[in-house]
């Protein structure tokens, strides 16, 4: 009798297995044995050997177009979905576009506009493009900004692919996404004859004017990833710009800190960085673009931008600004 019991256990184990093995699909497999047609893995630039997209992005917004760019399906991924996605789709040419950490506050952060800018870079409207790839936008443009200020974008990532389905042969992608956004972290000092008396209760905020902030759905430049494995596409600025602004907040040692989280910096972006307390500028407008372009990097290429600056006041209002620690940067700069 226990025997008997011993093989239906052992029956009933392989017939649980059976839908598993025939449902399970890796890389390895013919392509005819898959019960999707096209699988595509999301990767973080900058991983190594392991997938480090979780760790950065928690909501994934996932664009289709055929190919004459028409979108054809929007979806939004999240958790340990955001590392890729499989489906069906008929044979043809796609596009996808990915958006990490979209804003899905109300209102939204940044926005996405169909037909929103042309796709010339002038950022004109086109009312009739509708939801095409080369007209949609991700716009970070808040009504009365300029001359007004608005807040910290969402800390972005982006990344685009074409794959075509042919034969109803499966059809496997790795998409890397990079760095869609500029994070610059300031800490402000003051090394003056006369110690500066900041107000504890003050209201500190610190401004950045000039700043990209329209980004088209077609990518821009393709830069290699630090692996070698493959390569990513860095979102296109057209030439639009805007101010931002964000809290900053005065600590123990009479420094005051903050952070602006914006689109990306271009080449020739001038961020213009200022700091305010009670609606009154404490340190002039500064050109930051003085200080960027002695760095040994390209703006237009590099794909992560965290930077972390201290901007230091002397006596007859003379401004220094450097990185904040020698690993950041070959060489510092001075502004004033």
């Amino acid at each position: 009798m226990q025997r008997v019991f011993h093989r239906i256990h052992r029956f009933l184990l392989l017939w649980g297995l059976l839908p598993l093995l025939f449902g399970a699909c890796s890389f390895g497999d013919e392509p005819s044995s898959c019960p999707y047609d096209v699988r595509l893995e999301y990767w973080y630039a900058g991983s190594g050997v392991e997938n480090m997209l979780p760790r950065y992005v928690s909501r994934l917004t996932q664009f289709i177009f055929d190919a004459d760019g028409k979108l054809l399906s929007t979806s939004v991924l999240t958790g340990d979905g955001v590392s890729g996605w499989k489906g069906t789709l008929p044979d043809g040419t796609y596009t996808v576009v990915l958006w990490g950490n979209l804003s899905d506050a109300d209102p939204p952060l940044e926005k996405v506009e169909s037909g929103g800018g042309k796709a010339d870079g002038t950022g004109g409207v086109d009312d009739n493009a509708g939801d095409f790839l080369e007209a949609m936008v991700l716009s970070a443009v808040t009504e009365g900004v300029p001359p007004g200020y608005r807040g910290n974008t969402s800390r972005l990532y982006y990344g685009t692919g074409t794959f075509t389905l042919k034969d109803g042969m499966t059809e496997r992608r790795r998409i890397y996404l990079c760095q869609a956004y500029a994070s610059l972290s300031v800490t402000v000092r003051w090394q003056t004859t006369e110690r500066v008396r900041l107000p504890a209760d003050g209201v500190y905020r610190m401004r950045l004017k000039g700043i990209p902030s329209v980004y088209g759905f077609s990518g821009g430049q393709e830069v290699t990833v630090p692996s070698g494995d493959g390569s990513c596409t860095l979102p296109r600025m057209d030439r639009t710009v805007t101010y931002h602004e964000a809290r900053a907040s005065l600590n123990y040692e009479n420094e005051v800190v903050g952070e602006l989280v914006t689109f990306r910096y271009a080449a020739n972006t001038h961020e213009l960085w200022s700091l305010w307390c009670n609606g009154e500028q404490l340190v002039r407008d500064l050109d930051l673009h003085l200080f960027f372009r002695k760095l040994p990097m390209d703006m237009d290429t590099n794909m992560e931008q965290d930077f972390d600056l201290e901007v230091t006041v002397y006596d007859d209002n003379r401004v220094v600004v450097t990185q904040a620690s020698a690993a950041d940067w070959e060489e510092g700069g001075g502004i004033g």
